[in-house]
C-alpha cells in the first residue's frame, strides 16, 4: 500500500537533483485494468520499484536524469488488462564526457496482478503483491516483501532479499549474498542458489521441510534438529518430518539456516 515511506523514498534523489542544477525528466500514465493482468517491462537501463493499491489501475511514474536523458525513450501499450512498458536506449552518443544517465520506474499495480520484468541496470523491489513474479536484473538487486504467488527471479551481479513469500520461489544470483525468510510453513517447493555469497535463511519453528544445503566454499549450519545426513559443507534431510523442498546453495559462502 501507498503510505509514508513510499511519499519520502525518493525526496533525498530530488534534493540531491535540485542541488545539482539538474532538472529531472518525468513521464507519469495512468492506465485502467482488471485484477489478474499483467504488467511486462523491459528496459536497457532502470531501477523498477512495484507497490500495489486497491484500484484497478496502474499508474506509472518514470524519471530519468542525466546529460543524455534525451537518448532515452520510454514506449506504453494498453491492452485489457495488461500493461506494457519498454525502454530503449540510444548508446551511439554514449562517450566520455557524456556519459550519464539515471531512470527510474515507479509503478503502482492492482494487488492481484502478475509482473514479467527485465532490466539491463538496476534494481528490482516488489511490495504487497498477490500474483506471478518474473523478473530479471543484469545489474542490481532484488528485493520481495509480503508476497502470494510463484517468483522466478535471477541478477548476473546483486543480492536477493525475500521476505514472507508464499508460493514456489526459484532464485539465482551469480554475484551476491541471498536472505530468506518464511515466517510460515512452505506448501511449494524453494530454491534460492547463489555463485559469490553466502546464504541465511530464516525459517518458522514449525517449519517441516526436505532440507538440501550445500556450498563449495563454507560451511553449512543450522539451528534446526535436522534427520539426515550433516557434514561440514552439506546438510541434507527433513526437518520436523519433512515437506516441500528447501534447496539452499553457494559456491562461494556460507550457508546458515536459522529460527525465527
Amino acid at each position: 500500500m501507498l503510505n509514508a515511506k513510499n511519499t519520502f523514498k525518493y525526496a533525498p534523489i530530488a534534493l540531491l537533483l535540485i542541488a545539482g542544477g539538474l532538472q529531472a525528466k518525468t513521464i507519469n500514465k495512468e492506465f485502467t485494468v482488471a485484477n489478474d493482468g499483467l504488467l511486462k517491462i523491459a528496459t536497457d537501463v532502470g531501477a523498477i520499484d512495484i507497490d500495489t493499491h486497491a484500484k484497478e489501475t496502474v499508474l506509472v511514474a518514470v524519471t530519468i536524469t542525466g546529460s543524455n536523458e534525451d537518448d532515452m525513450e520510454v514506449s506504453f501499450n494498453n491492452s485489457d488488462e495488461n500493461v506494457s512498458i519498454k525502454g530503449d536506449f540510444d548508446r551511439s552518443s554514449f562517450g566520455f564526457g557524456n556519459n550519464h544517465i539515471r531512470v527510474t520506474y515507479k509503478v503502482t499495480v492492482p494487488e492481484n496482478y502478475n509482473l514479467n520484468l527485465d532490466t539491463s541496470g538496476g534494481s528490482i523491489e516488489i511490495e504487497n503483491l498477490k500474483g506471478k513474479v518474473d523478473a530479471h536484473t543484469s545489474g542490481g538487486s532484488i528485493t520481495l516483501e509480503d508476497m502470494v504467488g510463484d517468483v522466478d527471479i535471477k541478477t548476473s551481479g546483486g543480492s536477493l532479499d525475500l521476505d514472507n513469500i508464499i508460493g514456489k520461489i526459484d532464485a539465482k544470483t551469480s554475484g551476491g549474498s541471498i536472505t530468506l525468510k518464511l515466517p510460515t510453513n512452505p506448501t511449494k517447493d524453494s530454491s534460492v542458489k547463489t555463485s559469490g555469497g553466502s546464504i541465511t535463511a530464516y525459517l518458522a519453528k514449525d517449519v517441516a521441510v526436505n532440507l538440501s544445503a550445500k556450498t563449495s566454499g563454507g560451511r553449512v549450519s543450522s539451528e534446526f534438529a535436522v534427520n539426515g545426513t550433516t557434514k561440514k559443507r552439506s546438510i541434507i534431510g527433513t526437518i520436523n518430518g519433512g515437506g516441500p523442498e528447501l534447496v539452499l546453495k553457494t559456491s562461494g559462502g556460507s550457508v546458515r539456516i536459522k529460527e525465527i
